[in-house]
Formats: structure tokens, sequence, C-alpha cells
């Protein structure tokens, strides 16, 4: 319990600080957007934050507009048992879109719903209802692991990379997550999590990603407290 509570207090004074150093960039990235993209400037998501906790997140828009139309056929080549992965190089990003992707200004109006308590700074990523319900049907015994912590804006198949695992070691990575903010030390967990994704932001090349091996090792030894 007291490692939870401090990461609360962490998620607040970090969402106070990111909303007040970034917000010049906040306004000066919507503002391109307006520009070279259009409107909208905000892509807004239905996501699951619990078993049956759903909320509304915003981000930055970075695909065209019609991204979603069938013609793209993005979940027939992407949804992989309820895991919706879009490369950075599909035909749907805009220029600008790729630019927010790579350095991760495209997450930064989510920390709103975390300094209200709705998320967390780190934590396994919110999915729309179509997707869990997939993955209800894929892994009907362990597919609620994942909801038992909060979602986050980073979490550890982000730096595993998505598309480095299968979704069987991604949901098992996510379930000993949430293992880990009930019985153990979820700060080290989170610590591990937060620089390696700064890590990835900085070198920007694939070679930075953690493995499913030491990734697992990291959350077990987060378990011996």
């Amino acid at each position: 319990m007291f490692y939870r509570i401090i990461k609360r207090i962490e998620d607040i004074i970090f969402s106070i600080s990111i909303l007040i150093i970034f917000s010049p960039i906040l306004v000066l990235s919507s503002i391109i957007s307006l520009f070279l993209q259009g409107w909208p400037i905000f892509y807004s998501s239905k996501r699951m934050v619990g078993t049956n906790n759903e909320i509304t997140i915003f981000k930055f828009r970075t695909m065209i507009k019609d991204a979603t139309s069938v013609k793209y056929e993005l979940e027939d080549k992407y949804m992989k048992d309820g895991y919706l992965d879009i490369p950075i190089n599909s035909e749907v990003y805009t220029t600008f879109g790729r630019l927010l992707e790579k350095i991760q200004i495209v997450e930064i109006p989510q920390v709103i719903p975390v300094l209200f308590g709705k998320m967390s700074f780190v934590g396994n990523r919110p999915l729309p209802k179509k997707n869990i319900e997939i993955m209800k049907n894929k892994f009907p015994h362990k597919w609620h692991l994942r909801f038992d912590s909060p979602m986050g804006i980073t979490g550890i198949s982000q730096v595993v990379g998505k598309f480095e695992i299968n979704s069987d070691q991604r949901l098992e990575l996510e379930s000993l997550y949430s293992k880990v903010y009930q019985e153990g030390n979820i700060l080290k967990a989170d610590a591990y999590i937060f620089f390696s994704t700064i890590i990835l932001l900085l070198l920007q090349d694939s070679s930075a990603y953690r493995s499913y091996e030491s990734a697992e090792k990291v959350l077990r030894s987060c378990l011996k407290v």
C-alpha cells in the first residue's frame, strides 16, 4: 500500500510539472498541426481502464482523417489477439504525425487523466472495448489480470517492444506488472520502465528495447520485498 500511495503522489507531481513545462510545446504543436493537417487537432478514443471502466482519452492526431476507413484494412493487417499495433511507416500516418509519435509529444494530453487519477504515468496501456472483447476470447482465463493495476501512458510492453514479442508474452508481462502493483515494489518496476522509456526516446533505435527475458526478470525481482 505504501508503494502505491507514493506512486499516486508522483503522478500528481509529474502531471502538474509536465503541464507547466510543456504547455508552450503543446500550443506550438497544436498550431503546427492545424496548419499542416487541418482540423481536428486531437484524436479521441474510448479506452478501458478497468474490466468495467471506460474513459475517453485524447491524443494529438497523427494519422490521416480517414485512417479508420476499411480501405486501409488496419485491423486485418495489424490486430493481434486484441492488440492493435500500427507501425510508424504505415501509410495512414502523416509526416508531422510521425514526428509527434517518435518524440512522444502525441501522448502529453493524456497527462490530464493521470492528474485526476484515471490513469498513471506508468502502467499497462488502455485499450478500446472492442480490443478487449477479442482478448477475452483469446485469453479467457487471464485477460483481466492486466487490469489489476492502473493503466498508463508508458508500460512494460512499450519498453520491450510491441513488435518484438507475441501477444501471449505481452499479456504475461502486463499481468506480471499488475501483480507487482498488488504485491511488490511498484516504484522499482516503474523506475525501470520510466528510464527505459527515456533511453528509447533519446536513442530512437530498436536496439534500445529491453528483452522479454530481462524485463520479466526485473519484474519478478520487484516481487521479492
